[in-house]
Formats: C-alpha cells, sequence, structure tokens
C-alpha cells in the first residue's frame, strides 16, 4: 500500500469514528437545540424589553386633563407607605385634585392616590440640606446648602385623619432646578385659582362674609336709631379686627 493510500484510508477511519461519535451523542440535535433555545431567549427578551420600554413612556405621560405632571420622589405621610421608599412618581395637577401615580420604578408598591383640593388645608414648601456627596457632584457648597424642594401638603382623608404628605421635587437636574420649579408650582397653583379651593381658604373666605353681613347689621341697626354712633363704632371696630 503505497503512502497516499494510508493516508485516504486513514482519513476515511477518522471520518467513520467522527460520524459514529456524532450520531452516539446526539451532537448535531443538541446544537440545533441549543441554538433554537437562545433564539428563543433572545427573542422573549427583546419583547420583555418592549414591553418594558412601552409601560415606562406610558407611565411617565401626563394624565387627560391635566394641568401639569411633576415628577417627586415620596417622603412619607401616606398610612400606605409609613416609611421612605425609592423610586419616583407623577404628580398630576388636575382642576379640582392632585392624581399621584406611579412610574416605572414604582409601580410594583405604589397604587394610584388622589387628594381632592377641598380636603387640603395647606401646601408648603420646605427647605432640604444639600448633602456632602450632592456638594462634591457640584450640586451645592457651603454656603448655601439648604434650598425650598419639598412639598408637603396638609390634608384630611376620608376616613378624617389628618395626614400631610410628603415629597421631594426631582423636576430638574439638580436641587437648586428642583427649588424653581416648585416656585414655578406655587405660581401655577394659584394661577389656576387651585389654591382657593383649599379648606382655610373657604374658612376664610366665609368668615370675612359674615363679617360683612354683621357690619352691615350694625348700620341698619344705627339707622333705625337702635344703636347709637358710639355704640356703633366700638362694634364695628371690634369686627373689622377679626378681617
Amino acid at each position: 500500500m503505497g503512502f497516499m493510500d494510508k493516508i485516504k484510508q486513514s482519513a476515511s477511519k477518522a471520518k467513520e469514528k467522527a460520524t459514529n461519535f456524532s450520531e452516539q451523542y446526539q451532537i448535531s440535535e443538541k446544537f440545533s437545540s441549543v441554538r433554537d433555545s437562545v433564539k428563543k431567549s433572545v427573542g422573549e427578551s427583546s419583547a420583555k424589553m418592549k414591553e418594558w420600554n412601552s409601560t415606562r413612556k406610558e407611565l411617565a405621560q401626563p394624565l387627560e386633563e391635566a394641568i401639569k405632571r411633576y415628577t417627586v420622589a415620596y417622603i412619607g405621610g401616606i398610612p400606605a407607605y409609613p416609611k421612605k421608599k425609592s423610586g419616583f412618581i407623577g404628580m398630576n395637577i388636575m382642576p379640582d385634585h392632585f392624581a399621584f401615580r406611579p412610574t416605572i420604578g414604582t409601580k410594583d408598591w405604589f397604587n394610584d392616590y388622589d387628594i381632592p383640593y377641598h380636603q387640603i388645608s395647606e401646601l408648603t414648601i420646605e427647605k432640604r440640606t444639600i448633602s456632602t456627596e450632592e456638594i462634591l457632584l457640584g450640586a451645592g457648597d457651603n454656603a448655601n446648602q439648604q434650598q425650598e424642594n419639598v412639598i408637603c401638603i396638609f390634608y384630611t382623608d376620608a376616613e378624617g385623619q389628618k395626614l400631610t404628605l410628603r415629597i421631594e421635587m426631582m423636576t430638574g437636574i439638580n436641587i437648586y432646578q428642583q427649588a424653581a420649579t416648585c416656585r414655578e408650582l406655587m405660581a401655577l397653583l394659584r394661577q389656576h385659582n387651585i389654591t382657593e379651593q383649599f379648606q382655610n381658604t373657604k374658612k376664610e373666605t366665609s368668615s370675612e362674609n359674615d363679617i360683612f353681613a354683621q357690619l352691615e347689621k350694625l348700620d341698619r341697626l344705627k339707622t333705625m336709631g337702635i344703636l347709637t354712633e358710639e355704640e356703633f363704632n366700638e362694634k364695628k371696630k371690634v369686627l373689622l379686627e377679626k378681617i
């Protein structure tokens, strides 16, 4: 047998062994199965990513009829969530109520929460001290470490509980812009007469109306001669001090 014949014979035997090994251990089928599994996994991941992006965009949109939407972080005040939690919440300024809605990062723990304006007694903005980390990152300096970006809503819920919702404004790149956004929020509430819907405003308006009505009554009594000028002026002074 020549040299070339020996090489051909060796190659043929090697091919035969490889075929037998592949058939014995079903390598081709296993490789095909792994390939199909990888394709399926990639397809599922792609579909989940598309769904996640769609949900994220949807939750980031203002509600229909919302005047404005702000992004805030929850600090405390809702009985169902007694402790501060991570993630952002959408604060929608509606014509007659605040509508708080979850974002993609809070949808697992935060449920829709509304506060009608007529249940609110007061809304204030508190200062927050800038952290050392924020100073190092360029968000503040030692000379100006406090900025007003914490929104406090004092309200009474449907069960009659007096509560205070505290949230931090997150719309804005840094704490200075967030504080500016809070000032914008207060101006927006006044512009749309939302603060006029708060409880304390109604009470003050009602009280003032009562005083004016009493002044008119005093004036009629004086005209009728029931009250003297001196008595009228004394009672008038007492009423005017209440305004």
